[in-house]
């Protein structure tokens, strides 16, 4: 085994045997819960802590228990009730911001918070429950365990989240190594990666993380946040280190023994369910399917670097356009750039689709020459080809003379 197939298998490996808890193919939807920063949750706390302070040694003390009460006092049972509707309405993960938000005015604070979490965490891994607590990126999230999955696929209709093999090798080294170009992850495997980064780019799974300061500027790769919520993890570092999965092979097993099990492994992970989803899902689930079919990665790439480069000709545009309203000094290329730009604008597009379209028209024309050449080429040789054939045939010439044409 080379170190490139070793690194990712081992790479593979890992993602494989910690598992996958539970995988959704669901739309982004907004939270009912709004997301808050831990400032306002701080703020918010310290305004309470004054309103409660505000009641004792006044004139009112007889008063103090009705005061109180408008600040809401919430039992300890109330608040595991509350906390599990909260979670079970939520289709997203909800942060502890958010719930220290719910409970403002209250005697709950986010220590209580926590601690009720833990104590339900608790009592939701008991065998009897069909669901867990998970803490995943973004915040707390009700999920069914992943035990039940063959019955539950018996229920729900779903569609497969599939990921071949080679697909998670390149997710695998994309996890570890990010932010890592393509050229790095196809000298790893020993073969082109870009049909592949381009399918877990269309799944969430992967995305661009900038231009690398290599010659070229290549695109940097890294996984998502769909990634570690799939995957169970709350940030990269609980991705499991190569001792890990050392410990994880059987005693006396070498890698090479382990592969078959690994391969089942995946197997297992491609079926594995999805969520339930609409008809108009499943319509736009099989239109997916067929496009992934169809290799359009270069075109995919071709139009992600447009996209990309429509969006810094916009941003250079403005700090162009700011710069002259302050009569600063712009230099003459960025001045005719920005000439060019505003005329692109002006007749309906863009100068990065300009620019785009004229490169395309200008690869066609080049194409369309080297072809013509090509097929001028061909009918010359067989031009060549068909008189030399009539001179052989001809009844006018002796042995000799055919002796020297061939």
């Amino acid at each position: 085994m080379d170190v490139a197939d070793e690194n990712s298998d081992e790479a593979d490996s890992e993602l494989l045997e910690f598992g996958v808890t539970n995988i959704f193919t669901e739309e982004e939807t907004e939270t009912f819960l709004p997301e808050v920063s831990d400032d306002e949750v701080y703020q918010m706390e310290e305004d309470a802590a004054e309103e409660l302070d505000s009641v004792e040694g006044t004139e009112l003390d007889a008063y103090e228990s009705a005061q109180i009460d408008e600040s809401e006092f919430v039992e300890e049972e109330r608040l595991d009730s509350i906390l599990e509707s909260i979670l079970f309405a939520s289709d997203r993960p909800v942060s502890l911001n958010s719930l220290k938000l719910v409970f403002k005015g209250t005697n709950i604070k986010g220590d209580k918070i926590r601690r009720a979490l833990d104590r339900f965490a608790v009592e939701l891994a008991g065998a009897k429950r069909g669901v867990t607590l998970e803490e995943v990126p973004g915040g707390f999230q009700l999920r069914t365990k992943v035990d039940n999955l063959n019955f539950l696929s018996r229920t729900l209709k779903a569609r497969q989240f599939r990921l071949s093999g080679p697909a998670l090798e390149v997710l695998s080294i994309t996890a570890y190594k990010q932010p890592i170009i393509k050229s790095e992850i196809d000298e790893i495997r020993g073969v082109e990666s870009g049909h592949l980064l381009r399918a877990l780019m269309e799944k969430g799974l992967v995305s661009f993380e900038g231009k690398s300061e290599l010659p070229g500027k290549p695109m940097l790769y890294g996984t998502t946040k769909k990634f570690l919520e799939i995957f169970g993890l709350r940030n990269l570092k609980e991705l499991p280190t190569l001792s890990q999965i050392d410990e994880l092979l059987p005693e006396g097993m070498t890698e090479e023994e382990a592969k078959p099990s690994l391969s089942q492994l995946t197997d297992k992970l491609s079926q594995t369910i999805g969520g339930t989803y609409s008809d108009g899902e499943e319509e736009l689930g099989k239109i997916t399917d067929q496009l992934s079919e169809i290799n359009t990665s270069s075109e995919f790439f071709e139009k992600e670097k447009l996209r990309q480069k429509q969006m810094k000709d916009r941003d250079r545009a403005e700090g162009l356009r700011e710069a002259l309203l302050m009569n600063e000094e712009i230099g003459t290329r960025d001045r005719n750039w920005l000439t060019k730009y505003d005329e692109a604008l002006a007749a309906g597009e863009d100068l990065a689709t300009r620019e785009w379209n004229a490169e395309k028209e200008r690869v066609r024309q080049l194409t369309q020459v080297s072809e013509q050449k090509a097929e001028s080429v061909d009918e010359e040789a067989l031009t060549e080809e068909s008189s030399v054939d009539e001179d052989l045939n001809s009844p006018l010439m002796d042995d000799d003379e055919i002796e020297a044409h061939t």
